[in-house]
């Protein structure tokens, strides 16, 4: 039996006079995945689930079609979470066009939704789910390997109200009514079966208003049971000879850079891995999203009073830790956190949001961690900055396919530049000479991370 991508199924309109019996049967088999739905011409389209255990509800409906004058044009299957989504969109239009007020999703099914969403981003691979909201609908996308894909129209009201019902029931940190236009930051907090194993998602969402609705960002965040060591992130061996020579200073700061979702947790826990299991580290992490055997992981709150980055660095001093991991340096206080614990004897790893190597000394200048403290010996052990680069699809050679979603890419790969502090960056940083070294380095064969992502021409 033909399966239909969710792309196909999103075409098809559905037999208003079968809704309600579709609905009830898709309700009824939540647990089991169950989920079925009749076209407007016919067609009969189930999940594997429905036709497995429920046959003889699917024969009732067989029947009901007939007696209402619906001929029985075919079989189709589909993923449960696609007729779902096509059925609680169906409900939604329906109803806005025979009650005047806006409708609240049972909250039930907008758990579900939200699930069915977070379930398809993690079935391609993305990192993010972005929603536009405007008077009339929702536009859906998710980002995969760091392309924008899958873009298609959605219910608005089906979409907004999951949003809603998991904000209110499911985050830890949102505590104000839900209001479109208001600029919101929040986390929620899931648990799914993907693939026979329970996963705890966590996303951070990010509502603001827009011209004429408002949009939201959800970044996806998973707990991830194993840990990659560094040659199978991709990293050269002569790279990786490098970081563990690095390793095993006895104190300094180890700085991973790079934008956003560029896989710098992922570096920075597999630095972790390369410790003696003799060190006592503490990992302080906002959220806890890949779990370290070994490692003490705390969970931090940025913007808690007492949770914050910078407290937990000087809780974390007080337990006589040998290592010392920050899942991000992002304000002044962590910064000089972070600086201090070096200073006083400490191995310290942390990631960053900077450009490069040499952005990062900037950011922590601007961070108020001035150039003659990095400057000091023993500090500033060293800085690696990483890309995340395309790969083209295997299947299409990067012209676009169905298990590309038309992107062209099948993955990416890492690219990285490192910056090792010797004698020479101490002497740049305090004679304010960083132009300088950086412009020696790549005379001297030194590859920066801006050559190689010139180089590296796009795969699509």
């Amino acid at each position: 039996m033909h399966m239909l991508t969710s792309l196909a199924l999103n075409d098809f309109s559905i037999a208003e006079s079968l809704l309600d019996i579709c609905l009830q049967l898709t309700d009824a088999g939540m647990d089991d995945d169950s989920a079925a739905l009749v076209s407007s011409d016919g067609v009969l389209v189930c999940s594997a689930a429905a036709w497995q255990l429920h046959s003889l509800a699917l024969v009732n409906v067989q029947q009901l079609q007939q007696l209402r004058q619906l001929s029985v044009r075919g079989y189709l299957l589909a993923d449960a979470r696609d007729i779902r989504s096509r059925l609680h969109d169906a409900d939604a239009a329906r109803q806005r066009l025979h009650q005047p007020n806006p409708l609240h999703l049972d909250h039930t099914r907008a758990q579900q939704a939200l699930e069915d969403l977070v379930e398809q981003a993690l079935q391609r691979d993305a990192s993010d789910i972005h929603l536009l909201f405007d008077q009339q609908q929702a536009s859906l996308a998710f980002r995969v390997h760091g392309r924008m894909v899958g873009r298609v129209a959605r219910s608005r009201e089906t979409l907004a109200a999951a949003i809603a019902a998991a904000l209110n029931t499911r985050s830890d940190d949102f505590h104000e009514l839900f209001d479109e236009q208001r600029l919101s930051s929040a986390s929620i907090n899931l648990n799914l079966v993907m693939h026979g194993q329970p996963q705890r998602i966590r996303l951070r969402v990010q509502k603001s208003p827009t011209r004429n609705g408002f949009a939201v960002t959800m970044r996806i965040q998973c707990e991830q049971p194993q840990v990659a060591n560094l040659q199978q992130l991709g990293l050269a061996p002569s790279l990786v000879a490098q970081l563990q020579q690095v390793l095993r200073q006895p104190a300094g700061l180890i700085i991973v850079a790079g934008p956003t979702g560029q896989g710098k947790t992922t570096t920075l826990a597999a630095l972790n891995q390369e410790l003696p299991r003799s060190y006592k580290v503490i990992s302080l992490e906002d959220p806890i999203e890949i779990i370290q055997p070994h490692i003490e992981q705390k969970p931090v709150l940025a913007e808690h009073p007492e949770l914050n980055f910078a407290n937990m660095v000087k809780v974390a001093l007080r337990e006589d830790p040998d290592v010392i991991s920050i899942s991000e340096i992002r304000d002044s206080a962590t910064a000089k956190a972070a600086y201090t614990a070096a200073l006083t004897g400490h191995l310290v790893t942390a990631t960053i949001h900077a450009h490069d190597c040499f952005g990062v000394l900037q950011r922590l200048f601007d961070l108020g961690v001035s150039a003659a403290a990095l400057a000091q010996p023993g500090v500033l052990r060293a800085i690696l900055a990483q890309r995340l680069v395309a790969s083209a699809c295997i299947d299409c050679q990067g012209n676009g396919c169905t298990r590309c979603d038309q992107s062209g890419v099948g993955g990416r790969r890492v690219m990285v530049e490192l910056l090792v502090a010797d004698r020479a960056l101490c002497r740049a940083l305090r004679e304010e000479r960083l132009p300088e070294l950086r412009d020696s380095l790549i005379e001297s064969g030194w590859q920066a991370l801006d050559s190689q992502l010139q180089e590296s021409s796009p795969c699509v």
